[in-house]
């Protein structure tokens, strides 16, 4: 019976061209990041049984993975395959499209960015293959349609790729979105605005925070947990100012930072980090973001679309996001090199190994 059921849910994913709000007017999205799988068989077990946990709770829309779904792994063919059938075994089990997006780790396994961008294109609830992007690479374009008419678009959720080291020839620096992916965006957003208007909202998903985050790290009203300074690449390649330019993009949500979820404004557009979902690497909170699209009309029947987003933590609670402070200590004066993130981070998991000794005695002796 559950195999007939995979199968006829299969059939009507597969024939479905386009996402679109329920008839309550929602469009729910959870953002996975930072899963690390393929490192630890039981650490693996923890994160595919958080992730059906919360796609259990929140009953989402859409799924979107914002990079490092794989940890580093051996270069041993079929290692990668293996590892991505863990990480979308949740979603495909309850059959909720999802879009998959690369960080700096997913590449360091057997496949290349192409390959991935293949095999998990095979998915049928992917939704990759329903949009365009540049070939090889993760960037692509998700739009989601109005309830009332499926041809009206609504919102549109764009997916890049920040690539995993090396920005634009800088070798000491983690990856960015390229200037070659800015000129795709410049296009498709002047081509959207053609075809469908300016009132759509426009969300952008990707894994490595672009510079600017440090301003809003240092300088600006947040909310939720900043851990940790913000591991940016040492390039500007200028993306935030032709988000400015185009004047679409109203929200961005990344990852790779585990220990950070805040989010704050700058300049008109929020910045948000997803709640790190995997147990493997550093990190000691888990769960989600849940982004919650909601359409509205005006009395004249014109289309707007409010947004709200929370973190959902591994025991269920929602975080807390109403109160906002300016974050104290001190300031981040740029993005850091490789080199210096690799003793950094070597201090880091000394640090959390000391912890969890130290958490492990405490249990003990409770």
């Amino acid at each position: 019976m559950k195999s007939l059921f995979l199968i006829i849910s299969s059939f009507l994913i597969s024939t479905v061209l386009s996402l679109t709000f329920t008839s309550t007017g929602k469009f729910t999205i959870v953002q996975f990041t930072d899963l690390h799988c393929g490192s630890d068989s039981n650490l693996d077990s923890q994160t595919t049984e958080l992730q059906r946990k919360i796609l259990a709770w929140v009953q989402p829309d859409f799924v979107i993975i914002t990079g490092d779904a794989a940890a580093a792994m051996p270069n041993t063919p079929g290692t990668f395959e293996k590892t991505w059938q863990k990480f979308t075994a949740p979603m495909l089990e309850a059959q909720i499209p999802y879009a998959y997006t690369l960080g700096n780790h997913d590449t360091e396994g057997d496949l290349n960015n192409p390959q991935i961008v293949e095999l998990d294109q095979s998915n049928h609830i992917s939704i990759r293959k329903e949009s365009e992007g540049i070939a090889g690479t993760a960037n692509f374009r998700v739009p989601v349609y109005a309830s009332k008419n499926i041809s009206q678009l609504a919102a549109h959720l764009w997916i890049f790729d920040s690539g995993a080291h090396d920005c634009e020839g800088n070798s000491d620096s983690y990856g960015c979105i390229e200037k070659n992916v800015i000129t795709w965006y410049d296009e498709e957003s002047l081509r959207i605005k053609k075809q469908h208007g300016e009132n759509i909202t426009h969300l952008a998903f990707y894994h490595i925070p672009i510079p600017e985050y440090i301003e809003v790290y240092n300088n600006q009203e947040i909310y939720g947990m900043a851990n940790e300074r913000v591991h940016c690449s040492l390039v500007n390649t200028g993306f935030f100012k032709h988000v400015r330019k185009n004047g679409d993009i109203s929200s961005m949500y990344v990852g790779h930072d585990h220990d950070n979820d805040f989010g704050g404004w700058y300049q008109d557009v929020e910045f948000v980090y997803g709640r790190k979902t995997g147990y493997s690497s550093y990190g000691n909170k888990h769960g989600a973001r849940v982004i919650v699209l909601t359409e509205e009309y005006d009395k004249e029947g014109n289309l707007m679309v409010s947004r709200e987003h929370y973190v959902i933590d591994e025991n269920g609670e929602i975080q807390d996001t109403s109160s906002t402070r300016i974050r104290g200590g001190s300031k981040q004066c740029s993005c850091p090199n490789l080199n210096e993130d690799d003793t950094f981070f070597l201090w880091k998991f000394f640090i959390n190994l000391i912890r969890g000794i130290i958490q492990w005695f405490s249990n003990l002796f409770n």
